[in-house]
């Protein structure tokens, strides 16, 4: 049987793993509801402004804009969740 002080270490290591783990599959998560939106956004521009190139470049810009904010918000969220969760353990 392992010392106290070698299990505490290695519980510690799991926790952590798994903390690293779940940060990634939820960005993941986060990016690919971004894209999503994105892509949504884009074939919108694409039908309103089917016959104005100026105006369905804006859009599309617009539509960039957008999955930028959504990617950062979305991420800074998560990182406040899983430090809330951590601060608890």
């Amino acid at each position: 049987m392992l010392p106290k002080l070698t299990q505490n270490k290695y519980a510690h290591a799991i926790l952590l793993a798994g903390t690293a783990l779940s940060l990634t599959f939820a960005s993941m998560t986060a990016q690919a509801s971004c894209s999503l939106k994105q892509t949504a956004c884009e074939a919108s521009c694409k039908v309103r402004y089917f016959d104005d190139t100026f105006g369905k470049m804006g859009c599309m810009t617009k539509c960039a804009a957008e999955r930028t904010a959504c990617s950062a918000k979305e991420g800074a969220s998560e990182a406040v969740e899983k430090t809330k969760e951590l601060v608890k353990d």
